[in-house]
């Protein structure tokens, strides 16, 4: 192709001004990029219940530990339904969590066949400050499992949070037991 010497100097005009822009296409930031110094939303708030053991023949005390994390308030007050199996389970007690251990109370009371209500306050104790991550109550039972079969499987679940713990999610939650026999 012949470029007439007329239109060299328009040809090298675009050549030039695709080149710098071609220069300038390193990620530049925009209105829409944000800023690199902005810190990641806050951690959700959550609740949880676990047990150990997840499986246990007759007799065995499983402990049901009920953890919360990311609170975005002090919890100096709680309280919650537990829900299990009475097939599956004797309720012995419960105890103190991590977060709770200098309370006034930390307590729970069997309510219905399968059905604990559990509960705390703080007293001259020390509140669950905000972005806590520890227990709150763990729960002992001990397994019966009388006419259950072996492999059965047993849903724990926490629900109706009430007090300082009334927007922690999810609710309910949940875990499974498997009977050994």
């Amino acid at each position: 192709m012949r470029v007439r010497k007329k239109n060299r100097g328009t040809w090298a005009l675009l050549v030039l001004g695709l080149l710098l822009g071609l220069y300038g296409c390193g990620k530049a930031p925009t209105a829409t990029d944000p800023p690199d110094n902005i810190p990641p939303p806050p951690a959700q708030p959550s609740i949880s219940v676990t047990c150990s053991p997840t499986s246990g023949g007759k007799d065995t005390v499983v402990t049901f530990t009920i953890s919360i994390k990311s609170n975005q308030k002090e919890i100096g007050v709680f309280g919650l339904e537990m829900i299990f199996p009475p097939k599956m389970f004797n309720y012995s007690g419960v105890d103190k969590g991590s977060l709770t251990g200098d309370w006034a109370a930390v307590d729970g009371n069997k309510v219905s066949a399968d059905k604990l209500k559990i509960g705390g306050f703080k007293g001259s104790g020390t509140a669950a400050v905000v972005n806590s991550q520890g227990s709150l109550a763990v729960i002992r039972m001990r397994v019966t499992g009388g006419e259950l079969g072996d492999g059965q499987q047993g849903r724990i679940s926490i629900q109706g949070y009430t007090d300082d713990i009334s927007d922690i999610s999810p609710q309910p939650a949940a875990t499974n037991f498997t009977l050994n026999k």
